[in-house]
């Protein structure tokens, strides 16, 4: 699939993700509208279920009769039930209230009201009553209660002056203060005898309502959180297509620019506002559908559920460009650069180090920090070249400025010239000095250890120069001395062991020949046989000095080609099988890498991984194991020789590299000290590294190749 195609898909799929969130959203709401014509302001079905619903009703009941005496009740919606459902039992329904009344200057008065049908058959249905009694409060002399504000009748506790009997929680909460007490009126409540009556239809009807409303309750609970659910994976899935753009319009390229915090605030606000919206239109619905708000009609409540409907698309389109800036920050790892908190200080603190190190740079090249310096310097001169012109003109064009002022004004440029220019040119000699002795360290580090400068002996560099002067011709004595003394060491090996092969080959010749004469006897015999074995060892030794000096020297030559380190090891045990098994050792053999190849000469690798294996057959304890490992470490292939020693290693790892060095002071093994040395600076000459490390009782030889592949070539 080519990029344009992929371009595609992904917009496609975001906003197919984008339409299925917004008609989740949409559900959601018309979800959550349904749930609320119930006029039942539950959250759970549990809760829902511990209702008394008939008692719902009868306190709604109550207070329709309530609204039709003009007077104000306590209750709030929690007490109240649908509208609809006052409706369908209107007429099998009653509430019957009979009060006494007294007013402060009249006499008592007594009064039966009604709401609901009268005369309906309210057989095997249910009725219930409550009493209202004035308790025994002291009064003020114009009948009113002591102690009640007059200014404000809600203000009284109704339990200070009344004793409610029958429901008590429901006729306390619910019965209008004003009834009870009215200033205005200027009378009191004495008695009241309140009876609510319901019909069997009604509490069939009330039952009927009940159960549908906690089926719809149930439904719309579950819908809400398949709604989340929805929500949320398509917040993921937004995330995730997100991610995977390439590319970014003029539009997001400005939405980028603008701080990260006024982005995650927008995000935070629209979700505020969608989870407002849904608890608005639930409040709405509610009020509406149990008629507790005379101004909401259903045109008006039609009218915001549509205002609702329009409004998700936006905020889910919202929330997704929040979404989109904040995942493309996150995959270009600016996000924290993008805020204003942490963003300012970040970039305040690279442009900071940016500049220490351009600053370690300019310290590094005297030249340039000296050719910037110098030009500040001319730049000032020049400044002040310019006030002493101004200052001139100033003078002979007669401008309104005191003669006196622009006199002084001149001078100091006059001054401040004559010092700019004597410090300048003080620091331009100071960094040209500068730049000399810079021009020598670099020199003497490159290998001119007699390197000088032409520096002046007023200057306050002219001693560290004289000072790396003598460092340079002290190391250049010193190496001297070294290379003379390995000049000697190689020559004197060298000729030792060429001087020695005449006389040897001699021997060679003289030995095998008496060891062809049959006249001898049999110890004349077993003398000659010692004297093989010894002569061989001598030859090997005489070989090994000779191999070792060429190597050190450097007068070697190398043959590169491709090398199998798993096929070099396996090649030299094969070679060495009748070796080991003489030895007795046993051998564990391991390698955890495929690709084994690197650059080496053949004939002296195979000396490397011959002479390694033999120190560690000559110097191992009895009855233990020599393990080999090829292992791959960062490129490089590793080969590792392990061993336990069979004696006391009271040495480091620097002593035992050095030539004639034996592992065993007593000396009685067959080894002659140069195996490890001649390993070492062949593994060198072919440019890999050669390590030996010592933890206690084991002794380990690290071969280390750098990995070749052909097509690198």
């Amino acid at each position: 699939m080519d990029t344009r195609s992929k371009k595609w898909t992904n917009t496609i799929l975001v906003t197919f993700v984008i339409i299925v969130m917004t008609l989740s959203g949409m559900y959601g709401i018309s979800t959550i509208h349904n749930m609320a014509l119930t006029g039942n302001s539950s959250f759970t079905v549990d809760e829902l279920d511990q209702i008394d619903y008939i008692k719902k009703t009868q306190t709604s009941l109550f207070d329709k009769w309530a609204e039709q005496q003009g007077a104000k009740t306590y209750s709030g919606q929690q007490n109240h039930v649908s509208e609809d459902l006052l409706t369908k039992i209107k007429n099998e329904s009653r509430v019957k209230v009979t009060m006494k009344v007294k007013p402060y200057d009249k006499k008592m008065t007594t009064t039966t009201s009604y709401y609901g049908a009268k005369n309906a058959d309210y057989t095997g249905g249910r009725i219930e009553h409550f009493h209202i009694e004035r308790s025994e409060t002291e009064l003020n002399k114009d009948g009113s209660f002591k102690g009640w504000d007059p200014t404000d009748d809600f203000n009284a506790n109704p339990e200070e002056y009344y004793a409610f009997a029958g429901d008590s929680y429901t006729m306390e909460f619910v019965f209008p203060s004003n009834l009870l007490i009215n200033n205005k009126k200027k009378q009191r409540l004495e008695t009241a005898e309140i009876e609510i009556s319901l019909t069997k239809k009604a509490l069939t009807e009330i039952d009927q309502f009940q159960k549908k409303a906690t089926k719809q309750l149930a439904t719309g609970l579950k819908a809400i959180v398949i709604v989340s659910v929805v929500e949320v994976i398509g917040t993921i899935l937004l995330c995730i297509l997100f991610a995977l753009q390439k590319k970014r319009t003029k539009f997001f390229n400005a939405l980028d620019k603008i701080w990260w915090e006024i982005i995650l605030a927008a995000g935070l606000i629209l979700i505020g506002l969608a989870i407002a919206l849904c608890i608005g239109d639930w409040q709405y619905t509610i009020e509406y559908a149990q008629g507790t708000m005379m101004s909401l009609s259903s045109s008006t409540l039609e009218m915001i559920m549509m205002l609702s409907y329009l409004s998700v698309p936006f905020f889910i389109m919202a929330f997704a460009v929040c979404v989109q800036t904040t995942v493309w920050r996150i995959k270009e790892r600016n996000l924290l650069d993008s805020t204003f908190c942490l963003g300012y200080f970040r970039k305040w603190y690279r442009h900071e180090k940016q500049r220490r190190e351009l600053e370690e740079e300019a310290m590094s090249f005297a030249q340039k920090h000296a050719r910037d310096r110098i030009r500040q310097y001319r730049v000032l001169r020049y400044i002040m070249i310019g006030g002493v012109a101004v200052c001139v003109i100033i003078l002979f064009t007669g401008a309104q400025l005191s003669d006196f002022l622009v006199t002084l004004i001149a001078i100091t440029c006059i001054s401040l010239f004559k010092f700019f220019k004597k410090y300048s040119n003080k620091y331009a000699e100071e960094q040209r000095d500068l730049g000399k002795l810079v021009d020598q360290i670099e020199r003497i580090s490159n290998g001119e250890l007699t390197a000088i400068t032409d520096i002046s002996e007023d200057s306050d560099y002219y001693e560290y120069s004289q000072k790396l002067t003598h460092i340079g011709q002290g190391m250049e004595k010193a190496l001297e001395t070294q290379m003379k003394g390995e000049r000697m060491k190689i020559d004197l090996i060298t000729n030792v062991s060429h001087d020695l092969k005449t006389p040897l080959t001699s021997i060679i010749g003289y030995v095998d020949l008496l060891s062809r004469d049959d006249t001898l006897s049999d110890e004349a015999k077993d003398y000659v046989t010692i004297l093989v074995k010894k002569t061989e060892r001598l030859k090997d030794i005489i070989s090994d000095l000779f191999e070792l000096a060429k190597s050190t020297s450097g007068d070697i030559k190398v043959d590169m080609e491709e090398m199998d380190m798993k096929r070099l090891v396996e090649q030299t045990l094969g070679d060495m099988a009748d070796q080991i098994e003489e030895s007795g050792f046993g051998i564990r053999y391991q390698c955890n890498t495929e690709h084994t190849k690197f650059m080496g000469d053949g004939n002296r690798m195979y000396r490397v991984v011959q002479n390694v294996i033999e120190n560690a057959l000559k110097y191992s304890l009895k009855g233990t194991r020599i393990f080999i490992y090829i292992t791959e470490e960062a490129g490089n292939i590793v080969l590792k020789v392990t061993n336990t020693a069979s004696y006391e290693m009271n040495f480091t790892e620097e002593e035992i590299m050095e030539r004639f060095a034996r592992a065993e002071k007593s000396r009685t093994s067959e080894g002659n000290g140069l195996g490890l040395s001649i390993a070492d600076s062949f593994t060198k000459n072919c440019g890999g590294k050669f390590e030996i490390k010592i933890e206690g009782d084991q002794f380990t030889v690290t071969i280390q190749f750098k990995q070749y592949f052909k097509e690198n070539n």
